[in-house]
């Protein structure tokens, strides 16, 4: 993947669910296995419609991140320093980091991280030279690092030292939001086994190669390639020494993937369960047929468009739970786009697709009231305190006049239910704007994924709703990986820069980057803002939300960014969760869509 595709990837985590299965070798996809009784020793989860490829290398490089990996597949393996996700609540979850809470000395600059007794699965001691290990590789290939924004993590750090086993300490160039420094750059810190990992090209132990930054690249470039290599993820020795409580034990993108339990971890709460699989499915309505057919599915989900069902599943044995996850989504335009990129440009043009999103008609209908709405750039729900009052209401709500007099007193011949023109170009008032020609038609093709039925119908009332403005959206449903693959940050010249406008279905989770500022998304250098949006006033406010303490930084940039349009928001889906009522441990459900199967019992 590309940069940009972090954010289509990240949008699909809220409807990554768990299954059991009923027999040690799972029933294929789409049948039913006829019974309600499923194993006590192993568990199967239900991935989402077009889940796209996992990876096992914590540094993870831009081509390869999604959210999904990380909640489905990484984090069951490696654990962070600090893990973000308390089950329902949006904090540190004390239980499970691997740190003391930071504390901060000289005025702020330095925090001072101190480690609890965890062990590799090997037995060895996981120590503050494992995260050195972790900082040393980071450095030494920053630029490809899915999490890296110039002048943040690694960047914003002086010095690291390690005084002892369990100590390492971080100095910044400056005194930040201590909230954001944890939640977004401590956060991101993941142990790595040193002992293990720190080996040269031919794959031979080389002790402190990583130490200087020619041989920590060194070490990179060979763990790179190993990860590269997919279908010895079960088999290379690598990747067996772990600090999570699962172990990979076999390996198929795109088919199953199975974790056995590591034996040796030393956390809190140890699993009970022998095994978990990880389970594809095609589409959301496969995986409710395997569901409502009673199949091999026992903590699975049921499609927002299938929420009348609610009930008929209750009947057969399952409790179930709405989930909703720290995430905003919205329709990214690509303001780069040779064609329809000038007219993207246009605030006012904006300001009408926005009048055009008929977001409470969204929820009630193609999400079937299981969805909330996205208003601007801090999720409204769940409840947190970092969204304002102007931040929980809707400042375009849907009005098609309200869209068709802005592209009228601004140069357009609005045709409703057919295509509006440019008839005054130019720039002055009244005029269409600048790049855009007379005759220029306002036709924009969306891409989005396809195999989600909900998505889809929500589109096809886009589609209508636009059209009463004389806007045509060309739809064009695809699969994950394609819509991804196309949706590249790009300049007008670039053959890539075809593509138009992007429909997320959650387009953004606060995952790794969880506090809910937009430097990965919206900020000009950001390895996510696809759309190439550049405003140095929103830059700067993004920048404040960093340093500053005070909640009217974070009030000012929502604020601003709510109106500004950097992308066109729209409603979130919710999740509908049904778990057997004999699986314990499930709930509450975690905002980020992260998986405890450690915590399962079943009775």
């Amino acid at each position: 993947m590309k940069k940009s595709q972090i954010v289509a990837s990240l949008g699909l985590a809220a409807v990554m669910l768990a299954a059991c299965s009923s027999s040690p070798t799972p029933t294929p996809t789409g049948s039913s296995s006829g019974s309600t009784a499923p194993s006590k020793t192993s568990a199967v989860v239900a991935e989402p419609a077009n889940a796209p490829a996992y990876y096992i290398f914590p540094l993870t490089p831009m081509d390869n991140y999604n959210g999904l990996n990380d909640a489905y597949f990484q984090d069951l393996i490696y654990r962070p320093v600090y893990w973000i996700g308390d089950h329902g609540a949006v904090k540190v979850n004390d239980q499970i980091s691997l740190a003391d809470a930071p504390t901060y000395t000289d005025g702020g600059k330095t925090a001072v991280l101190k480690l609890r007794p965890y062990n590799w699965s090997d037995g060895t001691p996981i120590t503050s030279r494992d995260v050195l290990f972790f900082w040393n590789l980071l450095k030494s290939a920053k630029e490809n690092w899915a999490g890296y924004v110039p002048g943040e993590f690694p960047d914003n750090v002086t010095d690291v030292t390690t005084p002892d086993a369990q100590t390492i300490t971080f100095t910044f160039d400056k005194v930040y939001n201590p909230d954001w420094i944890l939640y977004n750059e401590l956060s991101q810190l993941s142990p790595m086994p040193q002992h293990v990992w720190d080996i040269d090209a031919t794959g031979q132990k080389a002790s402190d190669l990583d130490s200087t930054p020619a041989g920590a690249k060194k070490v990179y470039d060979y763990l790179i390639k190993q990860a590269n290599d997919a279908g010895t993820y079960a088999t290379n020795p690598l990747w067996q020494v772990v600090s999570g409580p699962w172990k990979v034990q076999s390996f198929a993108n795109g088919n199953e993937v199975t974790f056995a339990a590591n034996p040796a971890y030393s956390g809190p709460i140890k699993p009970t369960l022998q095994t978990v699989t990880l389970k594809p499915f095609t589409s959301d309505t496969a995986e409710f047929n395997v569901l409502a057919a009673n199949g091999d599915i026992d903590y699975g989900y049921i499609p927002p468009q299938q929420g009348t069902q609610i009930d008929r599943i209750k009947g057969l044995g399952f409790n179930t739970t709405e989930a909703t996850t720290w995430s905003i989504n919205y329709m990214v335009p690509n303001f780069n786009n040779p064609t329809v990129g000038p007219i993207f440009q246009q605030l006012y043009v904006r300001q009408a697709m926005a009048h055009l999103i008929d977001q409470d008609g969204w929820v009630k209908g193609p999400l079937s009231g299981f969805g909330k709405p996205t208003y601007g750039p801090v999720p409204t729900f769940p409840d947190n305190p970092f969204v304002d009052e102007k931040g929980k209401s809707n400042a375009f709500p849907y009005d098609v006049q309200k869209a068709t007099d802005l592209l009228t007193q601004n140069g357009w011949t609005v045709k409703p239910d057919g295509v509006s023109t440019c008839t005054s170009p130019g720039t002055g008032a009244g005029q269409c704007g600048a790049g855009i020609t007379a005759g220029a038609p306002l036709k924009m093709k969306v891409e989005y994924a396809s195999g989600l039925g909900a998505l889809d119908k929500a589109m096809q009332a886009e589609k209508s709703a636009f059209a009463q403005a004389g806007i045509e959206l060309d739809l064009v449903p695809e699969p994950l990986d394609t819509v991804n693959a196309n949706e590249t940050k790009c300049v007008p010249t670039d053959k890539s820069c075809s593509w138009q406008l992007v429909q997320g279905d959650l387009a953004w989770t606060f995952q790794p980057n969880y506090y809910p500022e937009g430097s990965l998304m919206f900020g000009k250098d950001g390895c996510c803002n696809a759309g190439s949006y550049n405003d140095p006033k929103a830059d700067a406010l993004i920048a404040a939300t960093h340093t500053s303490t005070s909640p009217d930084a974070m009030v000012a940039y929502q604020d601003y960014l709510q109106t500004q349009l950097p992308v066109i928001w729209t409603p979130k889906a919710e999740t509908i969760v049904a778990a057997r009522s004999n699986l314990s441990g499930t709930q509450p459900n975690d905002p980020f869509s992260n998986l405890y199967p450690e915590e399962w019992r079943w009775s």
